[in-house]
């Protein structure tokens, strides 16, 4: 677990960005029909309904020590910079859904999501549907990203949660055989191979894009997640004890904070501000220490039209 932090380290200075499917393979194109912004839908409040799945993310919000984790009230800022990843990226093709339930949908992107071969969608890929719809997201759901529907679900207020998730879109579209990989990853073990690249992908990115806060917030709160998956993967190796994965939840919180703290005040490591402009994760805060979230509110209320 420590050789896998110690590779972890955020390096904005060459960031690459996505473009699109198969970009490892030929000149990307625009998939056809993508939209020109993300696609982001809004689940409608429900009271109740967010107050259960608030207090079933509990253990969620004290492993990684955030009251934003799973909260299911996710803020403009945190949805504009998830989209603005997307975007940027290339994957304006993606449903972005914020603490909303839609199985129905779920369904017809299934059915339409010719990316993936259709022998993975109607067998792995029905099974998670299946799951999204007895067990709804805003309940049991975490933040994460469905290769076979194309849809990522957020549920927690923190940029780098969704960023993370959604690296892993990005990843699938340089593989060759994007319905063989997803399976792959989904096997004990061999799914800590996405969670190195998207968790990689998502610290170089906000160390590219983000502010010193954002950067911040990406080391304490990505070190810990990688490091429980870690954990819990060890441990299913070797049928050990649970205490690995919270052993690994440690190291990830440790490493995270001293990393955070030798971050320098200037600009992202590497950074020279002529190849990456600044965006949502460098616009969070307001010169009076406040969110700064009317921008993207307005921006937010844009995408929606």
């Amino acid at each position: 677990m420590g050789c896998a932090h110690n590779r972890l380290v955020p390096n904005g200075q060459n960031y690459r960005f996505g473009k699109g499917w198969h970009a490892g393979e030929v000149a990307a194109e625009d998939v056809i029909g993508a939209p020109p912004e993300a696609m982001v839908e809004q689940g409608k409040p429900h009271l109740l309904l967010d107050a259960a799945g608030w207090t079933l993310g509990i253990p969620s919000k004290i492993l990684l020590w955030d009251h934003r984790v799973k909260n299911h009230q996710v803020s403009p800022q945190t949805r504009e910079a998830v989209a603005e990843y997307v975007e940027r990226n290339g994957m304006t093709d993606i449903c972005i859904r914020v603490n909303q339930y839609a199985p129905l949908d779920e369904w017809r992107r299934l059915c339409d999501n010719t990316e993936i071969g259709w022998a993975w969608r109607y067998t792995v890929g029905a099974m998670g549907v299946a799951g999204y719809t007895l067990f709804p997201g805003r309940l049991f759901g975490r933040d994460r990203y469905n290769p076979y529907t194309n849809s990522l679900y957020i549920y927690s207020d923190i940029p780098s949660l969704g960023i993370q998730s959604a690296a892993y879109a990005k990843d699938l579209r340089t593989r060759s055989h994007p319905g063989t990989y997803a399976f792959v990853n989904e096997l004990p073990v061999l799914g800590m191979w996405r969670e190195t690249i998207a968790t990689q992908d998502a610290l170089d990115y906000v160390a590219a894009t983000g502010d010193r806060q954002a950067r911040e917030e990406s080391l304490v709160i990505l070190y810990p997640h990688y490091g429980l998956l870690a954990g819990g993967t060890v441990e299913g190796v070797l049928l050990g004890s649970p205490l690995i994965p919270l052993g690994g939840l440690v190291l990830g919180h440790l490493s995270g904070r001293a990393s955070a703290l030798v971050l320098p005040e200037d600009a992202a490591d590497g950074k020279d501000g002529a190849d990456l402009p600044q965006g949502i994760l460098q616009t969070g805060q307001s010169t009076d220490g406040e969110p700064a979230e009317g921008a993207a509110a307005d921006q937010g209320a844009a995408r929606k039209k």
